[in-house]
C-alpha cells in the first residue's frame, strides 16, 4: 500500500499557492511542479543525484541498497508493520527504484511489482527521508518512475494511498477515477481496509523524463501567442487629459463627464464601451441592494423585531413624537432601499441604528422595549459590520443625511413606552 509521511504532505500545502495548471490526468503541470522537478533534474544532471533500479539479487550492493530503503520507509510509513515492509522490499517480485545522492546514500525510492501481461503495476511504498523533503526529489522520483515504466510497456499505474497521501499522488497524475478494465488488475493485487485506489495512465509519447522542460517551452509558446494577439503592450499618452481629470472628479456627473472616456487614447481601442460602465454600475447596485436586504429580513425574522416593524401608532403613544423628532422603523428603510435612496452602506446603517437609538431615548432600561432593542442591536450588528460599500455614490461620502439634511442624524429608535 502505498504511503507518504504526513509532515511531506503539510510542507507541500503550505507552499506558496500557484495558478493550476491541469495535464491530461488532472495532475498539477503549473509553475510549482515544474520547478520541483527542474530543480531536482538539475542536481541529476550534475551527477549528484542518481535513479536506480534494485532487485533482491543477492549481491552485497542491492542488499545493502535495500535494506537503506527499507528502513526509509519504515520511519516514514510508521503505520505500515515493519514486517510487511521487509517481506514486500525483499520479495523477488517486487523491484525498487531507489534515489541515490552522491552515490551512495538513499534518500528515497518506490517499491513496486509490474505485472507485464496486463500492463499495469502496483506501487507498493513511496518514501523520501524527512530532512531531504520539500526539494522536488519525490516529483523527480516519481518522473522517473513513469518514464521507467513507459520502457517496460506499462500502460497503467495503480496504487492504494491513504488520507495523507491522496493530495502528492494527485499532483502526480493520479486518480480516483478508474479507466483500466476492471478485469485487468482484479485479483492481481490485494485490498487495503482504509486505502483509496487510484490511478494513473501512462502516455506512450510523454517524455517524462524532461517534462519541466516540455511545460516550460509550452508556457514559453503559449506567452508568445498571447503577446502577439495583446495589447499590454501598447502605451498610449494620457497626460494632456490628467490636470482635466482630476479637477473635475470631485464634482462631475458620471453620466455626462466633461471628459468622455471614449475620446481618451486607447480607451475606446481597448474595447470599452459606455454600456459597460452602465452595466458595472447596475451590477453594484444590485449587490449593494442584496446586501441591505438581506440584512433587513435577518432583522424581521428575529424573535424581538415586532415593535420595530412599523411606526409607533399615534394614538397608542400621544407624545411619542414630541420626544422622538426623527423616527424610523424596519418598515420605512426596507420602503427607502427599495426606492433605492441609499447611496452607500453609511447611510443605511444610521437608519438601522437610529431604531435602537429611538427605543432606548423614549423608553427606560427595564421594559420590554428596551431590552428588545438591545437583544435585536446585539444580533444585527455583525451583519451591519459585514456590509460591502459596492454601490458608486455621486454625493460626498461626508453628508451625513438620507433625507438632504446638513446636520448629523440623530440616531433614533422607535418603541412605545410601557
Amino acid at each position: 500500500m502505498a504511503d507518504q509521511e504526513k509532515s511531506a504532505q503539510d510542507a507541500q500545502n503550505a507552499a506558496p499557492q500557484e495558478t493550476a495548471f491541469v495535464g491530461m490526468n488532472g495532475e498539477e503541470t503549473g509553475l510549482g511542479f515544474a520547478t520541483r522537478d527542474q530543480g531536482a533534474k538539475v542536481e541529476e544532471d550534475q551527477g549528484l543525484l542518481d535513479f536506480d533500479i534494485l532487485t533482491n539479487d543477492g549481491t552485497h550492493r542491492n542488499m545493502k541498497l535495500l535494506i537503506d530503503l527499507k528502513n526509509i520507509f519504515s520511519r516514514q510509513l510508521p503505520k505500515m508493520p515493519k514486517e510487511y515492509i521487509v517481506k514486500l522490499v525483499f520479495d523477488r517480485h517486487h523491484e525498487s527504484m531507489v534515489i541515490l545522492k552522491n552515490k551512495q546514500k538513499v534518500i528515497g525510492g518506490i517499491c513496486f511489482r509490474q505485472y507485464k501481461p496486463q500492463r499495469f503495476a502496483e506501487v507498493a511504498f513511496l518514501a523520501v527521508t524527512a530532512n531531504e523533503q520539500v526539494r522536488g526529489y519525490g516529483t523527480r522520483l516519481m518522473n522517473k518512475f513513469k518514464d521507467h515504466m513507459q520502457k517496460q510497456n506499462i500502460e497503467y499505474l495503480l496504487t492504494y494511498a491513504d488520507n495523507f497521501a491522496i493530495g502528492y499522488f494527485k499532483k502526480q497524475g493520479f486518480t480516483k477515477e478508474h479507466r483500466m478494465p476492471q478485469e485487468k488488475w482484479k485479483g492481481y493485487i490485494k485490498d487495503y481496509d482504509g486505502g483509496t485506489l487510484m490511478e494513473c495512465y501512462i502516455h506512450p509519447y510523454v517524455d517524462y523524463g524532461n517534462i519541466s522542460q516540455i511545460i516550460k517551452r509550452q508556457k514559453e509558446l503559449l506567452i508568445e501567442r498571447i503577446k502577439k494577439l495583446s495589447l499590454n503592450e501598447k502605451v498610449f499618452s494620457g497626460k494632456e487629459y490628467a490636470a482635466l481629470i482630476q479637477n473635475s472628479m470631485d464634482n462631475e456627473d458620471p453620466e455626462n463627464p466633461k471628459v468622455n472616456p471614449s475620446d481618451i487614447p486607447g480607451v475606446a481601442f481597448s474595447g470599452w464601451e459606455w454600456k459597460d460602465y452602465h452595466e458595472l454600475k447596475k451590477s453594484k447596485e444590485r449587490s449593494f441592494n442584496l446586501q441591505c436586504a438581506n440584512v433587513i429580513e435577518n432583522m424581521k425574522r428575529h424573535k424581538q423585531s415586532w415593535p420595530f416593524l412599523d411606526p409607533v401608532n399615534k394614538d397608542d403613544v400621544p407624545d411619542y413624537y414630541d420626544v422622538i423628532t426623527d423616527p424610523i422603523d424596519i418598515k420605512a428603510i426596507e420602503k427607502k432601499l427599495q426606492n433605492n435612496q441609499y447611496v452607500d452602506k453609511d447611510q443605511f446603517i444610521k437608519d438601522v441604528k437610529r431604531i435602537f437609538t429611538n427605543a432606548k431615548i423614549y423608553n427606560q432600561p427595564d421594559t420590554i422595549y428596551y431590552k428588545a432593542a438591545k437583544e435585536l442591536e446585539d444580533f444585527v450588528e455583525p451583519y451591519l459590520t459585514k456590509l460591502k460599500d459596492t454601490k458608486e455614490s455621486n454625493t460626498p461620502s461626508n453628508n451625513n443625511s438620507a433625507h438632504g439634511s446638513k446636520k448629523p442624524l440623530p440616531v433614533r429608535k422607535s418603541i412605545k413606552k410601557k
